[in-house]
């Protein structure tokens, strides 16, 4: 068995390798990998998303063959995992109910009550739940439900009935929504993801290159571009993933991703097919990018570790509007602005889960979203987009790119685990 310190240094080098061959991560080195990284979110993460959101256990209940976004996290696809904080540096982690092998073998958890009768019926679950929890007597109990988080929405409804009528009247009476908890161990990452997500990064942005490569103007369509793929006209008319054929003068954004298991991340590129008669990028292209480049800097300095998404969102509003940019709540342009100022809109979520995309710095999405803090390690997307309007080509006329760099938050500020959009590419 690899040592931790083994493991990240072997993806380490094979993302640096992976930019050029492009070669995947070997499914076993993966598989070692995830548990590396579970059982240091369970170390390091847990302790703090509970006692944050002042919960002395955490009840977490997969039903065999119901799909749960965080069977990855947990480790198994089924059974009643129960975290219990009994004080110290460690939290205490159970599995009540059927427990597969592999779960066994991940190292992670110190208790296994299993028994494959646990959901056929009451018994199981009045035995070795009120048994369990009585000798732990926690005074807040979490469980999987919320109204806000479909990621801590996965108990069904049976399920929920049962586990308070085995709780009994004192110990149900005590159980709360997990969703905060679930919240914050999501949001909060360990050095093993940080690493999934440069080595992801790295192939995305040879996947990006492969396809900006195909590129053959009056003949590809957006349809034969991987990826969310698109192409707005100078009056905001959008083409996206579609059967348009790119055209010379054409502004072409292409977002994608990878990734496995636990760890997912996105890149976006953008490119401007040369007209006839152009050899590099006219003033207009090297404009927007200047824009961009400018607002990338002021998300870099004022991103950082302990405001919320909220607070965090009203400091880039007012650093961007300060620098004479106009902010726009939602991805369009507004055609009651300044019409000489250029337009920004963001969209920062997180990065991880494709399920998961708080904290959010952005407008859209639920309050709880924003009012999550940003955490040490937090990753995200640097999403944010740029609306120029060029004057001399008409009345509300402009250009637009799109950018979904990967971040991530150190205690330094913001930095990158893999290249961001290097610049907007000549397409000939």
């Amino acid at each position: 068995m690899f040592g931790s310190k083994q493991i990240l240094l072997g993806i380490l080098l094979m993302a640096l390798g992976s930019a050029s061959s492009a070669q995947t991560l070997n499914p076993k080195t993966l598989a070692e990998m995830q548990k590396e990284v579970r059982k240091d979110k369970f170390d390091y993460v847990l302790p703090q998303a509970m006692r944050d959101n002042g919960v002395d256990m955490w009840i977490h209940v997969i039903r065999r063959n119901n799909p749960e976004p965080l069977a990855p996290d947990l480790g198994g696809k089924s059974g009643v995992f129960v975290f219990t904080d009994r004080g110290g540096d460690r939290i205490e982690r159970a599995v009540l109910g059927e427990a597969d092998e592999a779960l066994w073998a991940t190292g992670a958890y110190d208790l296994f009550v299993s028994g494959d009768e646990f959901f056929e019926g009451d018994a199981g679950w009045h035995r070795v739940i009120k048994d369990f929890v009585a000798e732990r007597n926690p005074q807040r109990i979490a469980l999987n439900y919320s109204t806000n988080n479909a990621m801590a929405d996965g108990i069904s409804h049976t399920d929920y009935l049962k586990m308070l009528d085995a709780l009994g009247g004192d110990y149900s009476e005590r159980v709360v929504s997990a969703e905060g908890v679930i919240g914050d161990y999501l949001s909060g990452r360990v050095l093993g993801e940080i690493v999934l997500g440069g080595f992801f990064g790295l192939e995305t942005a040879a996947k990006i290159d492969r396809e900006f490569a195909k590129i053959e103007v009056g003949v590809t369509t957006l349809a034969d571009i991987d990826g969310n793929v698109f192409v707005k006209d100078h009056d905001g008319n959008e083409n996206n993933s579609n059967g348009y054929v790119l055209q010379r003068g054409d502004v072409i954004t292409i977002l994608n991703g990878a990734g496995e298991g636990i760890f997912v991340a996105d890149l976006g590129g953008n490119g401007y097919v040369l007209k006839e008669g152009e050899d590099d990028l006219p003033p207009e292209i090297e404009a927007i990018w200047e824009h961009a480049m400018v607002v990338r800097e002021i998300c870099r300095k004022n991103i950082k570790v302990g405001r919320t998404a909220g607070e965090t969102l009203d400091v880039l509003i007012k650093a961007v509007e300060d620098q004479g940019y106009h902010y726009t709540p939602v991805d369009q342009y507004d055609l009651d602005a300044d019409p000489k100022k250029t337009q920004i809109h963001f969209d920062l979520h997180a990065q991880g889960l494709r399920t998961m995309d708080a904290p959010r710095i952005s407008p859209l999405g639920g309050d709880w979203q924003r009012e999550m803090t940003l955490p040490l390690f937090h990753t995200f997307t640097f999403e944010y987009m740029v609306h120029m309007p060029v004057p001399k080509w008409g009345k509300g006329k402009r250009i637009y790119i799109a950018f979904h760099d990967g971040a991530v938050i150190t205690e330094r500020g913001v930095e990158w685990p893999y290249p961001q959009d290097q610049g907007i590419r000549n397409i000939r």
